[in-house]
């Protein structure tokens, strides 16, 4: 890690409450799971897989994995989120299947044991927190089986250039300032989605499934997506998500992509 990548300690709470106790919390959890669900059958199979969730923060997607049977590691470089999701997993029926690591992706990566070692790893809304990206990706890369898969979800740099066009913040648009504050949740180093799949597939990862997460929901004026049911929101979210160009809009982007089998001069 870097003295730029950013720990949630001291934030958990308000982290639940402002991300996942809201809509769009919710939304980006139900939409990312039912990707995952149906672009990897193998996660419903039989034979249980090896998964790392990297930067889990609350620990949702490591729940609903381990309960399907599969064998978790969890990891966070927030002492206070692997602390909190520790204290929930201790009354959980998975919780024997669960490994839970307070560290850092690189650091966890750095270890000579995880080298090949996971057949699925989550990286979900992390990727926008760090200063060096592409050093993030070919960390999580190390750690892939071939033929395993990596669900990448990061912040959009293009859905804020949307929404700073929809605000009339001129300035802003001008100077390309789109970084949050430092202490707000708009992270440090939205994406640019095309930057991202090509530094993908220069580390040998087949881009097998890509997908917009809140386009529609963050994209609607408030009152008007107030008067809209979430299960109508969630559906036409599904509709439109994965078509082109809308899954480079939405306000986050879920990719999944496949450890090739060739070597790479990264490797």
């Amino acid at each position: 890690m870097t003295n730029k990548d950013r720990s949630f300690d001291g934030l958990s709470q308000r982290f639940r409450k402002n991300i996942y106790d809201s809509p769009k919390g919710q939304l980006r959890l139900a939409l990312c799971w039912r990707e995952l669900l149906e672009q990897l059958p193998g996660l419903k199979g039989e034979a249980p897989l090896h998964i790392w969730d990297a930067g889990g923060g609350l620990g949702q997607m490591s729940l609903r994995l381990a309960e399907l049977g599969h064998q978790l590691l969890y990891s966070d470089l927030s002492g206070e989120m692997a602390d909190g999701f520790t204290l929930e997993l201790a009354s959980h029926s998975a919780a024997e299947r669960v490994t839970v690591l307070q560290q850092s992706i690189q650091d966890v990566a750095a270890q000579q044991a995880m080298a090949g070692r996971f057949d699925v790893i989550v990286c979900h809304a992390v990727l926008e927190w760090v200063e060096d990206g592409p050093a993030l990706l070919a960390a999580l890369k190390r750690c892939l089986k071939p033929g395993g898969v990596l669900s990448l979800m990061f912040y959009n740099l293009n859905a804020l250039v949307l929404s700073n066009i929809g605000k009339g913040n001129l300035y802003k648009l001008r100077d390309e300032a789109f970084a949050g504050h430092p202490g707000s949740f708009t992270p440090p180093s939205p994406r640019r989605p095309h930057e991202v799949i090509d530094q993908l597939q220069q580390l040998g990862l087949e881009v097998q499934a890509k997908r917009g997460i809140r386009l529609v929901y963050d994209l609607m004026p408030r009152a008007i997506r107030d008067a809209r049911s979430y299960d109508d929101v969630e559906a036409i979210e599904w509709q439109y998500g994965a078509q082109e160009p809308f899954w480079a809009l939405g306000r986050y982007v879920h990719v999944l992509c496949k450890n090739t089998l060739h070597k790479t001069s990264s490797d």
